[in-house]
């Protein structure tokens, strides 16, 4: 419902900046621009009022099922196997428990409203630059099959680097549990050369992952940035080509200039929260395949 609110805000606010050039600067009219200024300000004040609500909101909500998902993932972990702990290291499982339920969290706390804010707001930029004027929302439809595009290729290298990432980090901590823990043994037996080594191959490992999975991770932003420069100025070449036909307004290409912004914003919330997303994915792959895993039976 709040978000629904502010993205609808959010499409009045560049109608009403475009009214007031067309309507009161350009014909110097200074009767009733107050009134929409005023209308403006208040817009804004309750745009800002529900984004703040929906983010608190939602604090709440994920926080509440991320409780839920720790509590039976460890009430499930008493229920396995000695088998299957002898088959995962502390450190590993630990991991689970911790890093892989904090990706989740990562990507549903912070991410989902604004996902369904993106989408929505997307979807609302496009039908009300189909309104005002067919040719400019063709042209700015251009850079979406692009940037789909790009988010395609892109993702199926980012989601395989993150879950070797969250993998290897499993087991890096493993490795450092058991060294740590086993101090003594170690100690007495003088394997320290060993249990550095085995930590120096493990976080070799974890280097070479992070580097692939952040690599492709960090491509997206930069190719939005692009894409979005391209899609300005598409607009203002054609915006003006058409005002100096006289078949658009002034106001009507900064309406649509600030529909592009808006329309890019949300592409590049969406590039950055596919990284997180990607991270959680990986991370729930790891935690529901533990929680999927049957339990021993009580005889």
């Amino acid at each position: 419902f709040f978000v629904l609110i502010y993205i609808l805000l959010g499409l009045l606010e560049p109608y009403l900046i475009g009214r007031a050039i067309d309507k009161y600067i350009s014909t110097k009219q200074i009767n009733g621009l107050s009134s929409l200024a005023i209308l403006l300000a208040t817009a804004y004040f309750f745009d800002n009022s529900s984004q703040a609500a929906s983010s608190w909101l939602m604090a709440r909500i994920s926080q509440d099922a991320l409780r839920r998902l720790r509590r039976d993932l460890f009430e499930h972990l008493q229920k396995l196997s000695i088998a299957f702990c002898d088959q995962h290291t502390a450190g590993e499982l630990m991991r689970r428990l911790t890093n892989d339920i904090e990706a989740i969290n990562q990507a549903v706390s912070q991410n989902v409203v604004s996902l369904v804010a993106s989408v929505l707001s997307l979807v609302g930029i496009v039908i009300a630059m189909f309104v005002l004027n067919v040719w400019l929302a063709l042209a700015a439809l251009l850079v979406v099959p692009i940037m789909f595009w790009f988010t395609q290729f892109i993702a199926k290298y980012t989601r395989k680097g993150f879950r070797d990432l969250q993998k290897e980090l499993g087991e890096i901590n493993g490795v450092m549990e058991e060294s740590i823990s086993g101090q003594r043994v170690v100690k007495a037996f003088r394997r320290s050369d060993v249990a550095v080594e085995r930590f120096r191959v493990s976080n070799q490992k974890v280097y070479q992952a992070g580097i692939y999975a952040n690599t492709y991770a960090l491509m997206l932003m930069p190719l939005t940035n692009v894409l979005g420069n391209f899609f300005v100025i598409v607009l203002v070449g054609l915006g003006g080509y058409l005002a100096l036909k006289n078949l658009v307004t002034v106001g009507m290409i900064a309406t649509f200039i600030a529909y592009a912004q808006n329309f890019i914003q949300p592409l590049r919330q969406l590039a950055n929260m596919y990284n997180s997303i990607q991270a959680a994915l990986a991370g729930a792959e790891r935690v529901f395949e533990m929680i999927d895993t049957p339990a021993e039976v009580d005889h």
